[in-house]
């Protein structure tokens, strides 16, 4: 049996820890909302996004970790949920070299072609 968080005699203050939380993941959302929103810079999102999303889903399942107190089935089932949302951020999202948009809500098995904003042809860089 693996011992959790709580078994190995830590203290732990979650209501405390949730907060802290709660407030970095709003000020992180609202950070990248407005730098993928508002920046122009393609090749500079391209080079973020990999690192941001990987970043991200650490500090959720270590979040997750502390607050079930290392839980084993649930981190059954949020470890592979956090892998594969990652993955479909990562295989769903798209810049555009032209504009420098933000691409969204596309289907996860085809990419399209042409940017829906400024119509220029997209590329795998």
């Amino acid at each position: 049996m693996i011992p959790t968080i709580a078994q190995a005699g830590w203290k732990t203050d979650k209501g405390g820890v949730f907060a802290v939380f709660f407030v970095f993941w709003i000020a992180l959302g609202l950070g990248s909302f407005l730098f993928f929103q508002f920046s122009r810079d393609a090749k500079l999102k391209r080079r973020i996004w990999p690192i941001l999303i990987i970043c991200i889903a650490i500090i959720f399942g270590c979040f997750v970790l502390y607050m079930t107190g290392g839980d084993a089935r649930v981190l059954f089932i949020m470890i592979p949920a956090i892998i594969l949302i990652s993955f479909l951020n990562l295989r769903t999202t798209r810049f555009c070299n032209s504009c420098g948009k933000t691409l969204h809500r596309q289907p996860v098995f085809s990419r399209p072609q042409f940017c829906p904003y400024c119509g220029a042809q997209l590329h795998e860089n």
